[in-house]
C-alpha cells in the first residue's frame, strides 16, 4: 500500500505540476495592473519601432501554471479595442470563461487590407510581436490560439489566415461583416491578396448579414469609392478550394429561416448567411436567434493546433 501511495503521488504531482519545457510564460506572476477577473488592462509594446496598444483580459480562474487559450479580437475601421472588446465579449465569463481576450488597436483605427491603411504600418509583424510578448508574460497554450475580427478587422482576420507564417500559430478563425477588398497589399485591382496559409485546411468560421450595405454581401463598392470588396460567396468558393473540401450543397435553416447555415469539410469551414443582418455583430437581440460569441467559441473550441 505504501509503495502505491508513492506512486499515486508521483502521478499527481507529473499532472498538476508547472509545464515544463511550455510556454515561456507559464510559472510567471501577470504583469503589475494584470489581474484575474478584474477590468481588462491596457498595454503597450513596440513593433516596427512604433508604439502599439492592445487590451488584455484574464479570465477569473486563470493559472499561471496551467496554458490557457488565447482569442485575439480586432476591431473594425473607425474603432478602437474597448469598442471591440463591448461588442464582441469575449471577455463575458458567460461565453468565454477560461481564456485569455486580447483586442489589438490598430493605427488610425483600421488595419492592413483596408484601402486607407497606412502603407507604412506592418500589422502582420504587430501581431507576429504581440504573439511572442503574450507568450512571454502568460501561460498560454500554443495549440489553442485563434483569431478573430469585426469588418476590417474581420478581413485583417482573414488575411492571417493566408499569412504563411502567422497562421502556423493560430488554430482556427473567425469573421464577422469581413470586408475583404479586392486590389490591397500588391493584389491586381479585380484580385484578393495572394493566400498561402501555412496549412490546409484551415478552420474559418464567417458571418455576414445579406442586407448588409456597408460592406455588400455580393461585393461591389459601398457608395464611399474607398475599394471594392469580394462577394461572400466568391470569397466563401475560395477558401474551400484552398482549403480542398466540396462545397456545401443544403444548407440548414436557423432562426425560422431568418439565417442559412452553411457548411463544407466536416464543419471545417462554417458561413452563417443572416438575412436580417445589416453591418453588425450577431446576438440574440439583433434578429439572430444565437449569440456570436457563443457560436465562435464553440467553433474554436473544436479546432487545435
Amino acid at each position: 500500500m505504501y509503495h502505491f501511495l508513492i506512486a499515486l503521488g508521483l502521478i499527481m504531482t507529473s499532472t498538476f505540476a508547472a509545464p515544463t519545457g511550455g510556454p515561456s510564460g507559464c510559472g510567471k506572476q501577470p504583469p503589475s495592473g494584470v489581474s484575474p477577473g478584474g477590468a481588462s488592462s491596457n498595454r503597450t509594446l513596440t513593433s516596427g519601432d512604433q508604439k502599439r496598444s492592445y487590451l488584455i483580459h484574464l479570465p477569473q480562474n486563470y493559472d499561471s501554471n496551467k496554458p490557457t487559450p488565447l482569442i485575439l479580437s480586432f476591431h473594425g475601421r473607425t474603432q478602437t479595442a474597448k469598442q471591440q472588446e463591448d461588442g464582441s465579449q469575449f471577455s463575458n465569463p458567460s461565453f468565454n470563461p477560461d481564456g485569455i481576450a486580447v483586442y489589438p488597436q490598430g493605427v488610425d483605427k483600421q488595419w492592413q487590407g483596408d484601402p486607407d491603411a497606412p502603407k507604412s504600418i506592418d500589422d502582420f509583424k504587430f501581431v507576429s510581436d504581440l504573439l511572442d510578448r503574450l507568450n512571454s508574460e502568460y501561460c498560454i497554450d500554443p495549440k489553442r490560439i485563434y483569431a478573430t475580427g469585426m469588418s476590417n478587422g474581420g478581413g485583417f482576420t482573414g488575411l492571417l489566415a493566408c499569412d504563411p507564417t502567422v497562421s502556423a500559430k493560430i488554430a482556427a478563425f473567425s469573421t464577422v461583416s469581413g470586408a475583404f477588398y479586392l486590389g490591397v497589399l500588391g493584389a491586381p485591382s479585380n484580385a484578393l491578396p495572394d493566400c498561402k496559409p501555412a496549412r490546409t485546411p484551415i478552420p474559418l468560421l464567417h458571418f455576414h448579414g445579406y442586407v448588409d450595405t456597408q460592406i455588400k454581401y455580393l461585393g461591389g463598392g459601398n457608395g464611399s469609392n474607398r475599394g471594392n470588396t469580394t462577394s461572400i460567396p466568391d470569397y466563401l468558393d475560395r477558401w474551400a478550394k484552398i482549403d480542398g473540401i466540396q462545397p456545401d450543397q443544403n444548407p440548414e435553416d436557423l432562426c425560422d429561416g431568418k439565417v442559412k447555415r452553411h457548411s463544407w469539410g466536416n464543419g471545417i469551414l462554417q458561413h452563417y448567411n443572416e438575412t436580417l443582418l445589416n453591418h453588425e455583430w450577431p446576438t440574440k437581440s439583433n434578429k439572430v436567434c444565437y449569440d456570436g460569441a457563443q457560436v465562435i467559441m464553440e467553433f474554436f473550441g473544436k479546432h487545435t493546433l
